[in-house]
C-alpha cells in the first residue's frame, strides 16, 4: 500500500464527504477509493469514518489522523515543489573547489558577476592546490588543469572551461638590465625564478614549432605559488616561466614583456569537473555555462 497516496485520498473523502465524490475529484474509481481507505484504516487498526447509507463522517480518531497526517503531507509537497523548482531555477548553496592561482585570478572575479545573475545562490570558492574527492568532500564543482582521465570511473564528469601555457616574461627594467635572452642557455645565465610545487614545475616541456625540448629553469630563487613568482618577475631583477592568464593583462599595458615567444609549454585545458547526475541542478549547469562564457570562447563540452 502506498501509504502517502492513501492519506491523500482518505483527506479527499473527508472533503467531498463521500466515496464518489473524492473518485471523481482525483480522477480515479470509487471501488478504488474504497479499498484504499479500507487498507489504511486496516494498517492503523481504526476507523477513520463512520459509514452509513446517507453519509460518511470522520471518527475522532479519524479527525486526529487526517489534522497530523495531513500537515505532513502538505510539507512534502512542498518540498517536492521546492526541489523540482530548484532544476529549472538556479538556487540553493554551491561549494566550489579550485587549485590556487587559477581560482584567485580568474575564478574569484568572475563570481560576484554570477550571484548578481542569479540572486538566490550562495557560494563558497575554496582555494587549494590538491585533488579534492567531489564525493566525499560534498563538493559541487573542482577547477582542474591539465588530463580529465578515467573520471568516468569515478562517476565524474568534465567540461572544458579554457587553456593555459606557460611563457617566459620580464619587465623592460629587467630587460634594460640583463638584455632579453635570445636562447635556452641564455636563460639559464640569467636571474630566474623558478616555480614549483610537487613534482609540478621541476622539470618543463616546451615547444618550439613541433620541436619538443625538455628544459629545467636554474635553482637560484624557487617558489611554490603562482602570484609569488609573478610578484618576484614584476621586481624586474628576475625573469620567469608563468602561467599567460595570470600577466595576460600586464602583457597588454607593457608592464611586462614576452621574452623567447618562440618557446611555451603546451596548451594546458582547464576543466570543470563534477558528479554526474541525471538531473543536474540548475545552480550548478549555470555556474558552469557562466564560467564558459567569462573564460573563453574555445571552452567546449567535453565528458569523460
Amino acid at each position: 500500500m502506498d501509504k502517502l497516496h492513501a492519506i491523500k485520498v482518505c483527506r479527499e473523502v473527508a472533503r467531498q464527504g463521500g466515496f464518489a465524490a473524492a473518485a471523481r475529484k482525483l480522477s480515479i474509481s470509487t471501488p478504488s477509493v474504497s479499498r484504499l481507505v479500507s487498507d489504511l484504516e486496516d494498517h492503523l487498526g481504526v476507523r477513520l469514518f463512520l459509514r452509513s447509507t446517507r453519509q460518511i463522517s470522520l471518527t475522532e480518531e479519524g479527525v486526529s489522523f487526517l489534522d497530523r497526517a495531513g500537515s505532513l503531507v502538505d510539507e512534502l509537497d512542498a518540498v517536492s515543489a521546492e526541489i523540482r523548482a530548484r532544476r529549472s531555477v538556479p538556487r540553493g548553496h554551491l561549494k566550489i573547489s579550485s587549485v590556487v592561482a587559477f581560482g584567485q585570478e580568474m575564478i574569484a572575479p568572475a563570481i560576484p558577476g554570477f550571484l548578481a545573475g542569479y540572486p538566490g545562490v550562495t557560494l563558497d570558492l575554496c582555494l587549494e592546490n590538491r585533488e579534492v574527492d567531489l564525493i566525499q568532500e560534498n563538493i559541487d564543482l573542482a577547477i582542474r588543469i591539465g588530463a580529465h582521465d578515467g573520471l568516468a570511473a569515478s562517476g565524474l564528469m568534465a567540461r572544458k572551461l579554457a587553456s593555459q601555457k606557460l611563457i617566459f616574461v620580464a619587465t623592460p627594467d629587467y630587460i634594460r638590465r640583463y638584455g632579453a635572452p635570445k636562447s635556452l642557455e641564455e636563460v639559464a645565465q640569467r636571474p630566474t625564478v623558478k616555480q614549483v610545487a610537487g613534482n609540478w614545475g621541476v622539470v618543463n616541456q616546451l615547444l618550439n614549432g613541433n620541436a619538443q625540448t625538455e628544459f629545467r629553469m636554474p635553482d637560484t630563487f624557487v617558489v611554490n605559488a603562482a602570484n609569488a613568482a609573478v610578484n618576484a618577475v614584476r621586481s624586474g631583477h628576475v625573469m620567469g616561466l608563468i602561467g599567460d592568464y595570470l600577466v595576460q593583462d600586464m602583457l597588454a599595458t607593457g608592464q611586462l614583456q614576452r621574452l623567447l615567444p618562440d618557446y611555451a609549454t603546451a596548451d594546458q585545458p582547464v576543466y570543470a569537473v563534477f558528479v554526474h547526475r541525471t538531473y543536474m541542478p540548475a545552480k550548478l549547469r549555470a555556474f558552469i555555462d557562466h564560467m564558459v562564457g567569462v573564460l573563453g570562447k574555445d571552452a567546449g563540452g567535453v565528458s569523460s
